[in-house]
């Protein structure tokens, strides 16, 4: 998408500089596709949240990131559906990245307790959410009914982590804008090593 975005504007990174390049970039149309497409892909089979793409933008001045938002939404909304409707098999599910057997089995547990209710967890389990959305069919929740509980869960973890950085916005926005690329591999290496650990307790 980013190769997208720069083949149509090849001669503005000269002449604005990498940072207020990618802030333009992140103000497209072509950032809102990616936005759509990791949300989308996230409940079939990635493995990293689009959040974490979402909450490094909050630092940086970009104009559309209500639509990204809704993108993100979007994205959530088409993936899950698509999840819901393929019937892929625990066999199958138990070989996707990051995927352990407990985590599955933590994800029946939940339902089983508190039925659709139970993908409340899922914000900040650890469990992934294609988890979830792969076991939804076999208890033949009522498609709308999931899908409204799945954008809650996720606005509300959208909303819990955007109301800190918006907190830290003011104190670290010049050095978050002086140095996106390190600090995108920083906050990279920090989110691996969360994921990894999350992934480690469910084995």
């Amino acid at each position: 998408f980013f190769f997208v975005y720069w083949l149509g504007h090849k001669d503005s990174l000269t002449k604005l500089g990498f940072n207020h390049y990618l802030e333009n970039f992140f103000s497209s149309k072509q950032a809102n596709w990616l936005v759509f497409f990791w949300a989308a892909t996230e409940a079939l089979f990635w493995f990293v949240i689009p959040e974490f793409l979402l909450l490094l933008v909050i630092f940086m001045r970009v104009h559309r990131k209500r639509q990204m938002l809704v993108a993100d939404i979007i994205g959530t909304v088409v993936g899950t559906l698509i999840a819901m409707i393929i019937r892929l098999p625990e066999t199958v599910l138990a070989n996707l990245p990051y995927v352990q057997q407990r985590m599955i089995d933590q994800a029946h547990a939940w339902f089983a307790q508190h039925d659709v209710l139970g993908l409340l967890y899922q914000p900040f389990s650890g469990v992934p959410y294609k988890v979830f959305t792969h076991l939804s069919w076999e208890y033949s929740f009522p498609i709308l009914i999931f899908l409204v509980v799945a954008v809650a869960a996720r606005i509300f973890r959208y909303v819990v982590a955007y109301g800190l950085f918006i907190a830290l916005y003011p104190r670290l926005h010049k050095i978050v804008y002086r140095n996106y690329v390190p600090l995108f591999f920083i906050a990279t290496l920090i989110f691996s090593i969360l994921l990894y650990r999350a992934y480690k307790s469910y084995s």
